[in-house]
């Protein structure tokens, strides 16, 4: 397709004010020499907003989908791609002429982030929280063959709780044995992101050891509390900053095929 000249691209969410993508996506379209094309964060409180937003916008042509957004937006959109079907979950959409499209590229960015850093005793994970971006997460270590387990507040094993059709339990059910078994964690909930940047998650860090890897999805601040301590105990630690360029990347793939 012809490039769109002065197309608009977005980010919503909420909130949306710690976000990279703006820069990140100024650095792409740079690169590119795409100066008709401008990305701007729109915080968006109230998914039901979303129709009047996008008809008050008839310019975006594209957006990026944050939290709390990634799953109660499903109803809304005219189309899902097959992995988004899949996950219940999108992080970007495309406007179309017979709606908004709904597409995943949490997928694309978890798999190339974490993968390097994977070693033969990750063979077992913890993932904290049940949101799109957990969803994507599970998607991933199921397709490596990694045995993952879910844990929220909601989960309890003695109810037979379940999360992506896998057994979730509480985090007040963790323990050393859960922690000697599960080498790998990945934090998937905005606890600790900018500004509140002095929460954790209620995760026995004091049970971590060099052993562990602990991935926490937050990208700002680039170490969280959580990563800062479980660096103190001697894991291995990595923030979403990767994850984060990649699927932008694969986001603005999406939207040059769509026509961009």
């Amino acid at each position: 397709m012809t490039p769109n000249s002065g197309a608009k691209l977005g980010l919503i969410g909420h909130p949306v004010g710690h976000s990279q993508s703006p820069a990140l996506f100024k650095t792409i379209l740079a690169q590119d020499q795409r100066t008709d094309v401008i990305y701007e964060a729109f915080d968006l409180p109230n998914v039901e907003r979303f129709p009047a937003f996008v008809e008050n916008h008839p310019h975006l042509l594209g957006l990026n989908v944050t939290v709390p957004h990634k799953q109660n937006i499903l109803p809304m959109l005219a189309d899902l791609s097959p992995e988004a079907k899949a996950l219940g979950a999108v992080n970007t959409l495309v406007r179309t002429p017979a709606g908004w499209k709904g597409h995943n590229t949490d997928v694309w960015g978890f798999q190339r982030s974490i993968q390097p850093f994977l070693m033969n005793r990750h063979e077992r994970a913890l993932v904290l929280g049940t949101g799109g971006s957990a969803a994507a997460v599970h998607h991933v270590l199921r397709n490596l063959g990694i045995e993952a387990l879910s844990v929220s507040r909601g989960g309890d094993s003695t109810r037979v709780t379940e999360a992506f059709g896998r057994p979730s339990i509480g985090y007040h059910e963790l323990n050393d044995t859960l922690l000697r078994h599960h080498l790998l964690v990945v934090h998937c909930t905005p606890i600790g992101m900018w500004p509140k940047t002095e929460e954790i998650v209620a995760f026995p860090v004091e049970l971590l050891t060099p052993n562990h890897l602990v991935m926490d999805l937050i990208y700002n601040p680039s170490e969280t509390l959580l990563l800062r301590q479980a660096k103190a105990k001697g894991a291995a630690t990595l923030n979403g900053s990767d994850m984060l360029r990649l699927q932008a990347e694969k986001a603005w793939s999406i939207w040059q095929e769509a026509g961009v």
